[in-house]
């Protein structure tokens, strides 16, 4: 059964728009060179009933071409020039729609300043965004030098522009990074760890506030990642004096 060869190569064509029996279809023709219809179907296990339609779609498509006769034989389009096309298609579509959703403006009575995001690129992406529009100051907390590590190049910019805080629960694990940071105090770790609200156990990773103004905190909830952004400046304005108050001599230790 052909599902056996290469899934992966199945799914790949899959996210690139094809379906699965087109992608089953359009990869059996490419390993035949050329083949009726029947040998597909042998090969590929794609459905008797469906394999001329499949077929026909893929040609439409052109990603396939035909020589009539009894029995009709096909032969797949080089693989270069189909991926090609739908590249080129891909990234057209993407531009005409960015387009068209730049010129959406609708005016809404209010928005909310408050979102949660939980898909790891949409966090990420806040934040680079964040990052971005630093104009006076940067205070951040992290527990994780993973994640701190992939904004170390926007960080090293900001740490020459505008006053960069940095905060964390160990110092000796952020040691490969190039930054001074501050440490803060066990009790204080403890209590990050220690965040259990209705059964769920919160564990803080990354805080940012960006100029007084905005905040993203990325904490685990459970087995789940998720990040809450704020941009109501009174809320960020008592973050911003928790932390300075955090900042204290007594709650951290300065690193070099």
């Amino acid at each position: 059964m052909f599902s056996q060869i290469n899934p992966q190569l199945i799914r790949n064509l899959e996210k690139l728009g094809l379906t699965e029996n087109e992608a089953k279809a359009y990869v059996g023709l490419v390993s035949l060179r050329e083949a009726t219809a029947r040998e597909i179907h042998e090969l590929t296990n794609v459905p008797r009933a469906k394999i001329y339609e499949i077929l026909k779609v893929l040609a439409k498509k052109g990603y396939l071409e035909v020589r009539q006769g009894s029995p009709t034989y096909f032969r797949a389009v080089e693989p270069k020039q189909v991926i090609g096309k739908i590249k080129d298609e891909f990234i057209n579509c993407a531009i005409e729609t960015l387009d068209q959703l730049n010129e959406l403006s609708y005016e809404l009575p209010r928005t909310s300043p408050v979102w949660c995001i939980q898909s790891d690129w949409g966090i990420k992406n806040r934040i680079h965004e964040m990052l971005a529009g630093v104009k006076e100051e940067l205070i951040i907390f992290s527990s994780s030098p993973e994640f701190l590590k992939e904004f170390e190049a926007e960080l090293k910019k900001l740490e020459k522009t505008c006053s960069l805080i940095m905060i964390v629960n160990e110092l000796d694990r952020f040691r490969s990074l190039p930054f001074e940071f501050r440490e803060i105090t066990k009790e204080f770790t403890e209590f990050l760890n220690n965040i259990v609200i209705e059964g769920v156990r919160y564990n803080e990773e990354f805080f940012m506030i960006s100029d007084g103004k905005e905040s993203i905190g990325v904490h685990s909830a459970g087995n789940k990642r998720e990040a809450v952004v704020i941009k109501l400046p009174i809320v960020c304005y008592m973050q911003r004096m928790i932390y300075n108050r955090v900042l204290e001599p007594g709650y951290v230790k300065k690193d070099r």
